[in-house]
């Protein structure tokens, strides 16, 4: 009875103490982890070799004491009882025959000098089996009859959802990682859209609302300072321009707004405000002043040159 105690104090010790382990170590899945038959397989199999070495270390005891002299007949019977005890723990797993009853369940199939017993089937894998049937009966009906559960392509479906919903949830973070090196212009209408929420809010005051200029320099026509390109445009509302008066947005704004917002400027180039504001900076898509006049100068050489000709002839 004492063993008895001893081992299921052990065994629940044992429960306690790897249930703690897990929660320590990961508290968000420790369920998902005390319901891996794995963790269970584990702590069955350190409940054995703990029986395993308190035999071990009783009959060692038991044996020095018989070496030292020492109540011989105790020890003895300590021996005999340790070993019947371990015999009892294996029958009880294994169900088998005892050698000095093995001509019980004896067959008449020999081969080789073997012969084949007719033991019964291991209590463990009997209980096994069992509970194999009952995981039947409740996954048909959970999974199949009920379905209070996904199947397998329900799984999927759902897990696919929630990748989705990570991966937008990513990229809202990941938005704010552009920079002038990478940027694009975008094209999506909400993204324009909150573009223009920002421009009117921080922008207006010095642009005008409908951006035909004021304090600032007029972005709907085709001049530029500091370049139209997209990269420009946000490397300029990023870093601002000190020296007129424009402040850094890059402390107020994150990349993703300034990308936002450099995309809706853009969108304003040959629109017509109210009351534009005169050109500032250079022209941009077009030839400039000095190319034109060149170029009209080389066209009136060149019909100059033709009348010339015409008329010597």
């Amino acid at each position: 009875m004492k063993r008895l105690n001893r081992t299921i104090i052990i065994f629940v010790v044992l429960l306690m103490a790897g249930a703690a382990a897990v929660t320590t170590l990961d508290p968000s899945s420790s369920s998902e982890i005390l319901a891996n038959p794995l963790y269970w397989l584990v702590i069955v199999a350190a409940f054995f070799l703990v029986i395993a070495f308190m035999a071990t270390y009783e009959a060692l005891e038991a044996m020095k004491k018989m070496i030292k002299g020492q109540n011989s007949e105790v020890a003895e019977e300590m021996i005999e009882e340790e070993e019947s005890w371990v015999d009892d723990i294996l029958h009880k797993l294994t169900d088998a025959a005892p050698l000095d009853r093995e001509e019980e369940v004896a067959t008449d199939h020999e081969y080789d000098g073997i012969r084949e017993l007719d033991n019964n089937l291991p209590p463990w894998w009997l209980i096994g089996f069992y509970i194999s049937i009952v995981f039947a009966v409740v996954y048909i009906l959970r999974y199949h009859v009920f379905q209070s559960a996904p199947l397998s392509e329900g799984e999927l479906k759902i897990e696919l959802a929630e990748a989705e919903a990570a991966k937008e949830e990513y990229l809202k973070t990941a938005a704010n990682l552009v920079d002038e090196s990478n940027v694009e212009a975008l094209t999506d209408e909400n993204r324009i859209a909150a573009g223009a929420d920002i421009f009117a809010k921080n922008c207006a005051v010095c642009h005008a609302a409908d951006g035909g200029g004021g304090v600032g320099p007029n972005l709907t026509d085709a001049y530029w300072i500091h370049g139209n390109d997209i990269k420009d445009v946000f490397k300029t509302v990023k870093y601002g321009v000190p020296a007129k008066g424009m402040i850094a947005w890059k402390d107020q704004l994150g990349a993703s707004d300034i990308q936002d917002v450099s995309s809706y400027i853009l969108t304003l180039q040959g629109t017509t405000p109210a009351n534009p504001k005169e050109p500032q900076g250079d022209l941009m898509g077009q030839e400039t002043p000095a190319a034109s006049e060149t170029t009209e100068s080389a066209a009136s050489d060149s019909t100059k040159a033709e009348v010339e000709v015409s008329e010597g002839e």
